[in-house]
């Protein structure tokens, strides 16, 4: 595990994060310690400021020293009083200002106190209104560091596809990429849009933004989430017309129905939280908030399910192949294969004669699933039965008919090639199935510790997408644990967030 660590550090896309966001802070610091050790109070002034009115104390001296004060105006063309200060020590101290517009008397003077604390790096930080010199370029250092992990991962994502290494762990990364480019859109566009007013942004709105991200997220990904959902409740109709009604085959549906129900959820949530009491309004609005995070993290995981798995089946092997598991699937009464399972062992043929015209070099079919209980013989033996009515010797292939699920084909077809090969060291392994089924196939292969290439048998169209939604909730179930922890942690988070904001 350690030396898989260094070799994966080493790679230059690893480098490149590590340098830029190594580059990212340094500058970022460099500019805060620059920059934070003053700091310009912008006080409302109304409509009319007496400059010479302007009166400034503090509670503690020591701490900070007032430089300057002026009367000026805002982006709103504002008046506002600017009191620069500079931290001359550590601790904290109350500035407080006082002034008077003109044409009143001294008695209608306006005063306000802001508590202000010097850290011990001697920034000062303006514990009244959440700010400090730097928080601008703070949030344009966040902007920045969501980019450079958004170019890593399509960098990592790129050599996955390019080189047929479709596991769980590139959905994840496709995830995150689609995430991180919604929000980078978003957070980019409104600091080129708000500009001049990223002048009084406190630390609570980067909070608020970190909190609110997940439904901002919904709201821009609405649309193509509402249009993926009726493509496949009409793709279901089209099934049930062809197919016949079979609860198995309305799992689009259902899935459409989710996706609309999660909306109306977040809607209901909104609504009730705005005018609920206040202990009510905290609840609701943490539920809101994690909700929706949990919300975008299942719709991120379902789009880069969907690009992968399409990936998966369009990936040409190059590399030669020397044993070719056919994936089993339930047979005809008589022991012939059914129209799906031919599919997957036609195509399983194809690609080993084309491979042998263009290399001269033959690959083993390794036929995998066992004898089910109204099965009259194993599906591994049907398999065999086809190849060799094909034409493809009885030593060319090597059956495996234990089997029950696809896991355990990938797990005993490990089993039997080693047996054959002595070694998967060096040896180049392929399997065959069902364009739906070819993604799931990878990611069982990595769990068995198997490195393979797919093959992709065509189904008829209307029958894909509900055979791909059983499969998406296949692969959501297979890593449950992993989904329930950071949606728990996502949760948590949230909470945690909204409750600061609270404060």
């Amino acid at each position: 595990m350690k030396q898989k660590l260094m070799r994966a550090v080493r790679k230059p896309r690893y480098i490149f994060f590590l340098a830029a966001m190594l580059m990212l802070t340094a500058g970022y610091l460099v500019y805060l310690f620059s920059v934070g050790g003053t700091y310009t109070l912008a006080v409302a002034g109304g409509k009319s400021v007496d400059p010479a009115s302007v009166r400034t104390s503090l509670s503690r001296e020591g701490v900070v020293e007032v430089k300057d004060v002026s009367v000026g105006y805002n982006v709103l063309k504002e008046p506002f009083i600017a009191v620069e200060i500079v931290g001359v020590g550590v601790g904290d101290t109350e500035l407080t200002v006082s002034y008077e517009i003109e044409n009143y008397t001294e008695a209608d003077r306006a005063t306000t106190v802001n508590h202000l604390f010097v850290t011990p790096a001697g920034v000062i930080y303006d514990l009244t209104l959440d700010s400090f010199h730097g928080l601008r370029m703070l949030f344009v250092f966040i902007i920045a560091a969501m980019t450079v992990m958004f170019i890593t991962l399509v960098l990592s994502f790129r050599e996955r596809r390019r080189k047929g290494k479709f596991s769980y762990s590139m959905v994840a990364q496709g995830g995150a990429i689609i995430f991180l480019s919604v929000l980078i859109l978003i957070d980019g566009g409104t600091l080129l849009l708000l500009g001049g007013f990223f002048d009084y942004i406190c630390t609570r709105d980067i909070l608020r933004a970190a909190a609110y991200g997940g439904e901002v997220f919904v709201f821009f990904t609405a649309l193509p989430l509402l249009f993926v959902a009726v493509a496949l409740a009409v793709s279901n109709i089209w099934l049930v017309r062809h197919e016949g009604f079979r609860p198995q085959n309305l799992l689009g549906v259902l899935l459409g129905a989710m996706v609309i129900g999660g909306g109306v959820i977040i809607i209901i949530l909104e609504i009730n939280a705005n005018t609920a009491p206040s202990v009510q309004n905290y609840l609701l609005e943490v539920v809101e908030v994690a909700f929706c995070y949990i919300f975008c993290y299942i719709e991120c995981m379902f789009f880069s399910t969907i690009y992968c798995a399409a990936a998966s089946t369009r990936y040409k092997i190059t590399e030669p192949i020397d044993y070719l598991i056919i994936l089993g699937c339930a047979i005809r009464g008589d022991g012939t294969p059914t129209p799906l399972l031919r599919g997957r062992v036609d195509r399983a043929l194809t690609f080993e004669r084309e491979q042998f015209q263009r290399t001269g070099r033959h690959a083993k079919f390794v036929p995998s699933g066992g004898q089910g209980s109204d099965e009259v013989i194993s599906e591994a033996e049907s398999m065999k039965r086809c190849l060799m009515e094909q034409g493809v010797p009885a030593e060319q292939i090597i059956l495996e008919d234990r089997s029950v699920n696809t896991y355990q084909n990938m797990a005993f077809s490990k089993r039997v090639i080693e047996e054959d090969a002595g070694s998967l060291d060096g040896v180049g392994v392929a399997f065959s199935t069902t364009n739906y089924h070819v993604f799931r196939g990878y990611t069982l292969a990595d769990r068995v510790g198997m490195t393979v290439k797919g093959l992709s048998a065509k189904t008829k169209l209307y029958f894909f997408p509900n055979a791909f939604v059983r499969e998406f909730i296949g692969l959501l179930w297979e890593k449950r644990w992993r989904h329930l922890f950071f949606i728990a942690l996502i949760s948590v988070s949230m909470a945690l967030i909204y409750t600061i904001l609270q404060l």
